[in-house]
């Protein structure tokens, strides 16, 4: 496909919400068509940048929704830049820069192609600018994370979820890195309302010190909802 340069000018043009398909072939995942969504705004820090969510777990952690994903844009090369964030092994906060070429664009519309250095990943994204209504069409709204309480905790914190049609969920505490902690419920839950406990034990048995926790709600294998727990000895 013959590559057609971006009519954007700035950085700007690309903040809104944009919706459409994604598909992957990896060593480790393959799928088709997937239907995507990216909410990319206003980066408040700087200006070289903007910032972005996505319901792609390929350019988006979501276990890690609580630190800025950015988004970049090559105009001389043209290439746009997700900076996807993940943990390292040493339990602080890497970036890894992915770069897509920008294979087509019209006004509202764009296709991008990622190709690994050793070409063994291509990740494609074919999306529109869509409006809020649509984009709700891909949030799920069969479960809700309602905020923990008490909040500050010590030692223990209630969780209420409500569901709203039968689902597998599943619900996990992480650190302020990201990394795992405990394993709160997994199962199928029909509809209703829930609570469950967390009592500043990790998954090992362990006490865990004061700070900021994430509770993450994950609905079939899809995580759609976090809220922030601190435990305060």
């Amino acid at each position: 496909m013959m590559t057609v340069f971006i009519s954007a000018s700035d950085l700007g043009d690309f903040a809104g919400n944009w919706e459409g398909y994604e598909s992957l072939n990896s060593p480790s995942s393959n799928y088709q068509d997937r239907q995507v969504y990216i909410n990319i705004r206003t980066n408040d820090v700087e200006d070289t940048s903007l910032v972005y969510v996505s319901n792609s777990y390929f350019i988006y952690n979501g276990y890690l929704d609580w630190t800025d994903h950015h988004f970049s844009y090559d105009k001389d090369n043209n290439i746009i830049i997700f900076s996807r964030r993940f943990n390292t092994p040493l339990g602080i906060i890497g970036t890894q820069n992915l770069a897509y070429k920008i294979l087509d664009h019209t006004p509202g519309r764009m296709s991008l192609e990622y190709i690994s250095s050793d070409s063994t990943t291509i990740h494609k994204l074919s999306v529109s600018t869509a409006s809020l209504e649509l984009m709700s069409n891909y949030i799920p709204n069969s479960i809700k994370l309602k905020p923990n309480y008490p909040n500050p905790f010590n030692p223990i914190t209630n969780i209420p979820v409500v569901i709203n049609s039968t689902g597998d969920v599943l619900i996990n505490v992480y650190d302020s890195n990201g990394a795992f902690v405990k394993e709160v419920f997994k199962g199928i839950l029909n509809s209703g309302e829930f609570s469950f406990q967390w009592d500043g034990i990790s998954q090992n048995g362990n006490e865990m010190s004061s700070g900021l926790y994430f509770c993450k709600l994950i609905l079939n294998n899809e995580i759609v909802a976090s809220t922030k727990m601190i435990l305060l000895k």
